[in-house]
């Protein structure tokens, strides 16, 4: 999306890094119910180094997009510091708040008819939704 926002004759109508969703969670960590539940700790490592290296790549784009540059091809140190910097990776819920960010999703899903009528944003996002930092 980022190039074709480059180019002349084209714009964004939407994105979810705007309104509602720009001071939401974008991304979300996905581990195994019998993980989650038997295994909360390993869990919770994991979730943990991975918001722990979104927050450090969002404060450091310069070194993330030079690394990342070594598996690439067809774009720029400049380029990727550019992309890094429209994301919100520095920002992330848990707990509660994450629950009621999954929710407006949900409802959003809901509305679109990606979820049933009869789903319950919230009912749904609790049920898919584990603490590991509990």
């Amino acid at each position: 999306m980022y190039r074709v926002k480059q180019q002349p004759g084209f714009a964004e109508l939407a994105t979810n890094m705007i309104e509602e969703y720009a001071n939401m969670s974008c991304c979300v960590v996905g581990v195994s119910g019998e993980l989650a539940r038997n295994d909360t700790p390993v869990a919770a490592a994991i979730t943990h180094s991975i918001l722990q290296a979104h927050a450090w790549a969002s404060r450091n784009p310069d070194a993330v997009a030079e690394e990342f540059l070594k598996f690439a091809i067809n774009t720029s140190k400049e380029e990727v510091r550019a992309i890094l910097t429209e994301h919100t990776h520095g920002y992330y819920s848990v707990g509660n708040t994450f629950v009621k960010e999954i929710a407006v999703y949900a409802r959003d899903l809901k509305n679109v008819e990606v979820l049933r009528p009869r789903t319950d944003p919230l009912e749904f996002a609790e049920s898919i939704h584990a603490d590991v930092f509990a």
